[in-house]
């Protein structure tokens, strides 16, 4: 439904420039000060460090390099976890075979490895080599 409201030409009238400031200011198609975003980062620049900025510092900035593969962690302890819940295969010298050789893994020396495991990943932490040669098993960085 429409809206009911006077019209302002009453309120202005007696008034030399209708609220437009100076007369120049409203004159037509010339004062708009450019079509679309032109003059962001000339003329318009206030306007764009006083109401744009928090727009454009929050894009994404910088180059992300699209060949990288991002390394994924996984620690001794959910290594164990998953053994004792019997998601790896056996070998038949009696130790747990662990592949993760197509998924990019480091594997991290948090936790305790109670069997002997042969792990295969693109890398190891020291300490997690050290553990897992200590209880019997291999860790090998073959990819």
């Amino acid at each position: 439904m429409a809206r009911r409201h006077s019209k302002k030409g009453r309120k202005y009238l007696g008034n030399r420039s209708h609220g437009a400031g100076n007369i120049k200011n409203r004159r037509g198609k010339g004062s708009k000060g450019g079509v679309g975003n032109a003059g962001y980062h000339k003329h318009k620049w206030m306007h764009t460090i006083k109401f744009r900025l928090a727009e454009i510092t929050a894009r994404h900035k910088g180059f992300a390099n699209p060949t990288t593969r991002k390394q994924q962690a996984v620690s001794l302890h959910e290594i164990t976890r998953r053994a004792d819940r019997g998601e790896f295969q056996a070998a038949p010298n009696g130790a747990l075979v662990v592949d993760f050789r197509h998924k990019n893994v480091k594997v991290l020396g948090s936790g305790k490895v109670t069997r002997k495991l042969e792990v295969t990943a693109a890398a190891f932490a020291k300490k997690a080599k050290e553990k897992i040669v200590a209880a019997g098993g291999t860790a090998n960085t073959e990819m």
